[in-house]
């Protein structure tokens, strides 16, 4: 997790690359506009029932306080990317927002990981510690400790550096990045292997299963399958595969070249790795049953204190559409696909 490997882009003098100026800040404002809403609506619902007491919410309510921490370092890289790649903050500020997004990028992985293996012995019926609430709480832990020792590196080491056309660069160093990118491509390797392995087995373990098991969980456990492979595939996988490749030409480039086929693919893998924080929400319908109950109560308890009609038309209507474009979207799909159970 060093610099250089994350929210960075081709050589220091493209200036008019459209996918890392264009693109990226696009995708990122959609992704904060989107993520951010649904990942604190869905924080809300698993924290106002009270105490958390089952070890799937733990998962998944650490998995959600790491995209929201994700989705707070987008305004920092949106304004350097349509600032044309040019840091006008200061410096540990820099240091603070790449730091954050591999800890959280990381972390959340982590989080996916171990859901995997919960559902896995859920549905199995395997007993292990991982099912239980702490052992649940000490994997958490251990997962965030590693995670930032991972990223003391980025921390204590300085990330900006002078580009060309008077620009200031961050975590665009790209010289010794090369064992850190195979790090997080074993990791991302090993992680990716443990869910597509329990939820094979969590397929298999249903089709076994299809006389005593219910209709409606079945169908969930197959979408939850589905859905935290998509976020894998889809989100994940493009940007540890082109990861080494795309370091490995930054370091044996040249530093004014035009923007190359490795770069383009990088920059278009970074932008789908933030979607990640948007399709998450849609994993946490599919893994806690009273999830459709808990959005609605919390949905009835707002509406009772701050009705919408109470307001003026102009803002009730402003209100509504950021509601939907933003808070509702993602959990308003979430429940399309819940009411068919």
């Amino acid at each position: 997790m060093g610099s250089g490997v994350g929210a960075d882009g081709p050589s220091p003098c493209q200036l008019n690359d459209p996918l890392q100026f264009v693109v990226v800040p696009a995708t990122y404002c959609l992704v904060l506009c989107v993520g951010l809403p649904g990942n604190v609506a869905a924080l809300l619902v698993f924290l106002q029932s009270g105490r958390v007491r089952k070890a799937i919410r733990i998962y998944l309510l650490n998995l959600t306080l790491a995209d929201i921490f994700f989705n707070l370092t987008l305004p920092f890289w949106i304004t350097y990317y349509l600032a044309k790649g040019h840091w006008s903050l200061p410096e540990v500020f820099c240091r603070l927002a790449g730091a954050i997004y591999y800890l959280s990028t990381y972390s959340a992985m982590a989080f996916m990981t171990l859901i995997s293996l919960n559902r896995y012995c859920t549905v199995a019926k395997v007993e292990l510690v991982l099912n239980r609430p702490q052992g649940a709480l000490i994997s958490c832990v251990m997962a965030w400790i590693l995670c930032l020792l991972c990223a003391i590196p980025s921390l204590i080491k300085q990330q900006t550096h002078q580009g060309e056309s008077t620009s200031l660069k961050c975590f665009e160093q790209h010289s010794g990045q090369r064992t850190y990118a195979y790090a997080m491509v074993i990791i991302f390797t090993l992680s990716f292997l443990v869910v597509l392995g329990t939820y094979l087995s969590i397929m298999r373990a249903l089709s076994t299963a299809a006389g005593t098991c219910q209709g409606g969980h079945r169908r969930r456990a197959r979408a939850m399958v589905l859905g935290m492979l998509l976020v894998f595939v889809v989100c994940v996988a493009p940007y540890h595969l082109s990861l080494v490749p795309w370091v490995t030409d930054q370091m044996s480039g040249l530093a004014c070249s035009p923007p190359s086929f490795l770069d383009n693919l990088h920059m278009l893998s970074v932008a789908l790795l933030s979607l990640n924080s948007c399709i998450d929400p849609l994993i946490y319908c599919f893994s806690i049953k009273r999830f459709r109950t808990d959005l609605w109560t919390m949905v009835r308890k707002t509406a009772s204190c701050c009705p919408v009609s109470s307001l003026s038309p102009p803002l009730s209507s402003s209100l509504f559409s950021w509601g939907l474009f933003g808070t509702s979207l993602p959990l308003s799909i979430c429940l399309l696909c819940l009411r068919q159970d």
